[in-house]
């Protein structure tokens, strides 16, 4: 005689066959849909890795460094790492120059002396990887660089945010006649930032105070000093060391995603966009694009006005600039040719709290601004760490 439990678990078997006979006949599917994504570093170890990534940008373990986030949502890493050279333009009398970097890949340095009088003779870039928004030189969009352009930013991301970047300003006058002096600040972003449509337009002269909330002709000048955050060092002081600034952060939204389209076409000969120019005379619509591309909506720039250069001293000071990139990545324009990675990389998982402690700490001016010393000094200060890196890339041979 079958036991008690014995008859209950027949009748449990009868209720589940029953119920699969039942979804087959409405068109279920019983097969499990199970789909994996490995997950990486946790907790108080992936809160680390992202915040030695935003006070260190440039250090090598930054590379590939990811915003931990509280799903599991596998990105695609990419970085971006230039170097610039401004001082005072050539063939002129002009001591003076000033130069903002920007969080964002797309939008990244504006060239602030030149914006004050849109002609070659007051220039303060003088030599650049980035793109301008525009060739034409007495334009406004001339003074904005980008350190890739949109089509190279979308032909690799879908959507995209920045996880770390920062600013490394080295000089390059020599010893014996090195002068002048260097004004730093950090300038919160809201998110007012003009599309790269109205940004690139060669007519639009006044972009400026829109970026920053501040006009251009108190930027490019010593009233940065006035700023919260702002700082002097001399040009004597960079003969001993770099100066490396990393980014700072008002609002964890500086991390949300944000695609990589400038604009829309939502039917035949029709264009969207959430940030439009309108003519004053009749309200006719002058040009718009979408803002996700440019936004710059919880991080600061970095902003930084020189003075007191020899003239014949063009190449002043070298900027080295570093991006880290992660996204969805994107298809080409045909699909099935797409080169796409067939692995997934590890999301590295965190709470929301955990970015908020991460940016609090790194957003310190103490962890933002720090001198990379030069020379012996380095040397003799981080051998063990030389000799590490040395042996590791050698086992790598």
């Amino acid at each position: 005689m079958p036991s008690k439990n014995a008859k209950y678990s027949q009748q449990a078997m009868q209720q589940i066959n029953a119920q699969n006979a039942k979804n087959q006949k409405n068109g279920k599917s019983q097969k499990k849909v199970a789909k994996k994504v490995n997950q990486g570093p946790k907790s108080s170890d992936a809160q680390s890795a992202f915040y030695s990534a935003l006070i260190n940008p440039f250090d090598p373990s930054s590379l590939g460094c990811q915003v931990p986030d509280p799903f599991p949502f596998p990105t695609q890493t990419f970085h971006v790492h230039q170097t610039t050279v401004v001082g005072p333009p050539t063939s002129s009398s002009i001591t003076s120059g000033a130069v903002a970097f920007l969080p964002n890949p797309v939008l990244s340095m504006i060239d602030l002396q030149h914006s004050l009088s849109l002609t070659s003779l007051n220039v303060s870039i003088q030599n650049t990887p980035m793109t301008p928004f525009s060739t034409t030189g007495t334009s406004a969009s001339n003074c904005i660089y980008g350190a890739v352009t949109p089509s190279a930013l979308s032909s690799v991301f879908s959507d995209y945010r920045v996880v770390s970047w920062g600013v490394k300003i080295s000089n390059l006058q020599p010893e014996l006649s090195a002068t002048g002096r260097l004004m730093v600040a950090m300038v919160p972003l809201g998110d007012t930032v003009p599309s790269f449509n109205e940004l690139s337009n060669s007519t639009l002269a006044s972009v400026f105070t829109p970026i920053f909330g501040i006009q251009n002709t108190y930027l490019a000048s010593s009233n940065i000093l006035e700023l919260p955050t702002g700082f002097e060092v001399t040009v004597g002081d960079l003969l001993h060391g770099d100066l490396e600034i990393a980014g700072m952060y008002t609002s964890d939204n500086f991390w949300s995603f944000k695609t990589a389209i400038n604009t829309g076409v939502p039917g035949s000969g029709l264009t969207s966009g959430d940030s439009t120019t309108f003519n004053n005379t009749g309200g006719t619509l002058f040009t718009q694009g979408y803002k996700d591309l440019v936004r710059c909506h919880g991080g600061a720039a970095i902003v930084f006005y020189y003075e007191g250069i020899p003239n014949t001293a063009n190449n002043a000071f070298q900027v080295e600039t570093i991006y880290h990139l992660e996204g969805t990545p994107n298809f080409s324009s045909t699909a099935n040719n797409a080169l796409i990675s067939s692995t997934a990389r590890k999301a590295v998982i965190g709470t929301s709290n955990g970015v908020e402690q991460a940016m609090c700490k790194a957003s310190k001016m103490s962890n933002a601004v720090q001198w990379i010393e030069k020379g012996a000094n380095f040397l003799n200060k981080n051998s063990d760490t030389i000799f590490k890196i040395g042996s590791a890339a050698m086992a790598l041979l």
